[in-house]
């Protein structure tokens, strides 16, 4: 008899016996499905070589902007210099300060767009600004203070977790600049410019400016408001005893914050918190993850299709680098996870190019994406890779082959649930049969089975489907059984299996 058996969330966290959706998503990424409880899942894409360039060492930050007739800026940086990516050639060029500057490797770059500025930050050096309608070259923008953190609001430019010359290293220390003058850091009735220190909640770790300021500590949240002088800014707790744990994890998109803290995924969104990981993928996460490797995760929001990318490095990594991704649909609430085909991630947008250019690829076998693809609109917003020496990836490349594995079940139950007259605790799976969309893909499945819950799960060898039925055929007989769906080549949508499975009676 045929069992319907259609693709739930994925819920690594819960056990594998009668777990409500699948136990592996890997490769895809989670969407929508046809009914409540039902997920659908979508193909993921290799990121692919964009342009085969360099920097010093292993990048540490990004930046994107539009110049005054609306062209598009990329930058870039690494522990010793800041770089443009040049539209006509696609390489990075340095356009660092004389001298160049003296990041660690745990340093990282942060920015923020201000009128035609692209200011950075890494704390090590004094912060870094270039005017993006003349592109020349990068220069101190004060030397009263230095910041891990950056951002903008209301017209002043704000520094967290600071060094300064007379009160040295300040961790919880927000600084602004004078209103209207970003390069103004003189304490000024008259300009506003001021500070204050958060005491009780340990480090800055970031800032996200919206209508009001939210200053993300180690351990709470504070907003920031304006108030004008004499004051300034007001500074009210939100959340207290819970806040960002690895500052490398925070992405802001349509008005909500993302974050990892110490047990977990979160959400914040006008003064309230939510964990969106919570006995659905934090434990496996936690468990997955490299803690000391946490300053080499990156965070990236593809928009179009609601994503939020967290690559990271697992304890399973073979050469240190960032080789896992964790994948979140910001409108479902649903989760998958991937290899990181490039172990830095950031979101950029489309430089502009001519016809002309397309000799730099060489052959069309060469050109890094179809011709519908954003990139060959100048100004389209991308999703980008580097590896460790500034090579330029997007994510345009095959599809990468997609596993699934279903949630174990006693199946004499499905079984039941058809036949009500078949005795016995037992199956015969006979053939599975999955769904899915891609003419140009392979599928192949297998079964995973044994007699008790607490056995070990014996695994048959993978069934291709077969061409005519759809069917990957096979003769396992247990009392537990799980599902293992390979798909390789170009594939589109994955939904739901159908088991062949009958009463096999009482061992």
């Amino acid at each position: 008899m045929i069992i319907d058996s259609v693709f739930g969330p994925w819920r690594p966290d819960f056990p594998d016996l009668n777990n409500p959706g699948l136990t592996m998503a890997r490769n895809v990424t989670a969407g929508a499905g046809a009914m409540q409880g039902t997920v659908t899942y979508s193909a993921l894409k290799r990121a692919r070589l964009y342009s085969a360039t360099s920097m010093a060492s292993r990048p540490t930050g990004t930046a994107v902007g539009l110049d005054q007739y609306n062209n598009a800026k990329v930058y870039g940086g690494c522990a010793s210099a800041l770089y443009k990516l040049s539209p006509g050639d696609r390489q990075w060029t340095d356009m660092s300060r004389t001298g160049g500057y003296n990041g660690t490797e745990s340093d990282r770059w942060q920015s923020v767009e201000y009128g035609p500025y692209q200011i950075f930050t890494n704390f090590t050096d004094a912060p870094q600004y270039v005017d993006m309608n003349t592109d020349l070259q990068f220069a101190d923008l004060t030397s009263l203070v230095k910041g891990r953190r950056i951002g903008t609001h209301k017209g002043f430019v704000i520094l967290a977790n600071t060094w300064d010359p007379l009160d040295s290293f300040k961790p919880n220390r927000i600084r602004w600049s004078g209103q209207g003058y970003p390069s103004d850091w003189a304490f000024s009735a008259q300009t506003q410019a001021d500070f204050q220190d958060i005491n009780g909640y340990g480090p800055i770790q970031r800032i996200v400016c919206e209508n009001d300021v939210w200053v993300f500590l180690k351990n709470g949240i504070v907003q920031m408001s304006y108030i004008g002088a004499p004051y300034v800014y007001r500074f009210d707790t939100r959340v207290e005893g819970k806040g960002c744990s690895v500052p490398e994890s925070l992405v802001t998109v349509d008005g909500k914050t993302f974050f990892l803290s110490d047990d977990g995924f979160y959400m914040f969104q006008n003064g309230n918190l939510m964990p969106i990981g919570n006995g659905k993928v934090n434990k496996y996460f936690l468990q997955k993850a490299e803690s000391s490797q946490f300053h080499l995760m990156t965070a990236m929001v593809d928009p179009r299709a609601s994503l939020i990318h967290w690559t990271f490095v697992s304890v399973d990594t073979p050469n240190g680098l960032p080789d896992k991704t964790m994948i979140y649909n910001y409108q479902t609430g649903e989760w998958s996870e991937a290899e990181a085909t490039a172990p830095f991630t950031f979101n950029t947008i489309a430089l502009s190019w001519t016809i002309d250019k397309l000799d730099e690829f060489g052959t069309l076998d060469d050109v890094p994406a179809s011709w519908d693809d954003p990139i060959w609109a100048g100004g389209s917003a991308l999703l980008a890779g580097m590896d460790m020496t500034g090579n330029v990836y997007i994510y345009s490349g095959d599809t990468l082959p997609a596993i699934f594995e279903t949630q174990e079940q006693l199946l004499i139950n499905s079984v039941r649930a058809v036949d009500p007259k078949a005795v016995g605790d037992r199956t015969n799976v006979m053939g599975v049969r999955p769904f899915f969309e891609g003419s140009q893909a392979t599928a192949s499945v297998a079964v995973g089975s044994r007699s008790t819950s607490n056995g070990v799960v014996q695994w048959s060898n993978p069934s291709l489907q077969h061409a005519e039925t759809g069917f990957a055929y096979f003769r396992v007989q247990n009392r537990f059984h799980r599902f293992r769906l390979q798909l390789r080549g170009e594939w589109d949508k994955a939904s739901a299996i159908q088991i062949d499975a009958n009463a096999a009676g009482f061992r």
